[in-house]
């Protein structure tokens, strides 16, 4: 048997242990230190870059397909299932736009741990699956089932790790290139519908959904080619699911209330738009879809053009302030009277509607919020959670505050300004403790 020695530390070892401890070569403690130092996000780079492409896929599939929900539930009203309340009909699109956000609180964390490929396959299949199979739907079950449930699961799948993909492989530029990543909602919110109305009529219910899941399918294959050549990186200090801790600091805990109403208002002007243009306003079908796609299309201007200010305005910053001017659009609705006011409108609510989805994500990355890089997926998850109970019952709740028969929305319009508004008053909080932070970074 090998002999054992003492070495000068005082630890029993053999002598092969310590003659091979003896020929390890030393590093200098700077080297020694830079080996296991993190290393900081590329900021840029076609790595980087083609994540952003990426996201950009992702989203036009997973909240690019949960905004087209107001053409759906058009249709449902008045042809698939006319005997359906409108309030029970919302059920379809608060569901599956609820999953779009919670789901991230179990596929943030395992991003973090290094899951990626699996939540990514698994995240595409669901959503094309649930198109095909809502395309065979004709009873309120089938439906609620294949898009609530399988299209929302499959979509939240996807979206929380792209926005901490994202988050993680940029600094400076961050806002820019989750704003970016995000546009790709925004052409699916018009390309969708877009199909939708012009396919539905030719070609029927199914085969217009068909076409749609085909372009799921499409864009899909580039965005698993991007994300899944190699094999997810586990983080050392990824924290699984929730950390109950988060919820409990006073900085974090309010700016995820906030969030709550939030989107407690956010969905019920993009359900019940064509609704609202159809019944209140008298146009027809055609055009009242029509604004569906208009208010898309100007969130692609709201999901970029606020972060092109770069550094200047942080993005907890651009949130409260753009949170502010949507209550002063959601109060100005009861107003609308006319087409034309309700097309201005409409461009208003789009270009908010693109700044308040994607500055909750950007804001989650400062440190008041996300201690480091490691968490942003876990933050990210347990914020986005807490939003999904206002998208599950804000729009529910507008479908039955409103009198569609009477057409009369004041009070849906009323409630979605007041959430609205009391976000504002609870965002102040992390918006005062980042700026003391901001402050505080630049003096030392």
């Amino acid at each position: 048997m090998a002999s054992r020695i003492t070495h000068n530390n005082g630890v029993l070892r053999t002598e092969r242990e310590v003659r091979d401890e003896e020929q390890q070569p030393l590093l200098p403690p700077s080297t020694a230190q830079a080996s296991t130092a993190p290393k900081p996000p590329p900021n840029g780079g076609l790595e980087a870059w083609l994540t952003v492409l990426a996201g950009f896929f992702i989203f036009m599939n997973s909240w690019g397909l949960s905004s087209t929900f107001g053409v759906f539930i058009e249709h449902y009203r008045t042809q698939l299932l006319p005997n359906t309340s409108s309030s029970t009909l919302a059920w379809i699109g608060s569901v599956q736009s609820t999953f779009v956000t919670i789901v991230g609180l179990v596929t943030g964390p395992l991003t973090d741990r290094g899951y990626l490929r699996p939540v990514m396959l698994v995240g595409h299949f669901m959503v094309i699956f649930g198109m095909f199979m809502l395309s065979e739907s004709t009873h309120y079950h089938q439906v609620l089932l294949a898009q609530g449930f399988c299209v929302g699961l499959g979509a939240g799948a996807i979206n929380i790790p792209a926005f901490a993909i994202i988050s993680s492989k940029f600094t400076t530029r961050r806002p820019i290139a989750l704003g970016c990543a995000s546009t790709g909602a925004s052409i699916g919110g018009i390309i969708f519908p877009l199909m939708f109305r012009r396919l539905a009529p030719q070609i029927g219910f199914g085969w217009a959904v068909r076409s749609i899941a085909l372009v799921n399918l499409a864009v899909s294959v580039p965005t698993l080619l991007i994300l899944c050549r190699k094999p997810g990186v586990p983080s050392q200090k990824a924290k699984m699911i929730v950390d109950v801790r988060g919820f409990l600091e006073p900085v974090f805990g309010t700016f995820v209330v906030a969030l709550f109403f939030q989107f407690l208002a956010y969905y019920i002007p993009l359900f019940y738009l064509t609704t609202y243009a159809a019944v209140k306003l008298g146009t027809g079908k055609d055009f009242a879809f029509d604004l569906l796609a208009i208010s898309n299309a100007a969130s692609f201007l709201g999901r970029t053009v606020p972060y092109l200010l770069g550094t200047r305005v942080t993005p907890i910053q651009t949130l409260i302030f753009w949170e502010m001017v949507g209550v002063a659009v959601l109060f100005g609705w009861m107003a609308v009277t006319t087409v034309t006011g309700m097309v201005l409108w409409t461009i208003a609510w789009g270009f908010l509607s693109g700044v308040l989805v994607t500055a909750p994500a950007a804001s989650t990355a400062h440190p008041t919020l996300s201690p480091s890089l490691d968490v942003i997926g876990a933050r990210l998850g347990m914020s986005w959670s807490t939003a999904a109970v206002g998208v599950l019952i804000g729009a529910p709740i507008a479908g039955a505050l409103a009198d569609i028969a009477k057409a009369d929305f004041v009070r849906a319009q009323v409630f979605a300004g007041s959430a609205m508004a009391i976000a504002v008053v609870l965002m102040a909080v992390p918006l005062m403790a980042a700026h003391r932070f901001n402050k505080q970074k630049i003096t030392s």
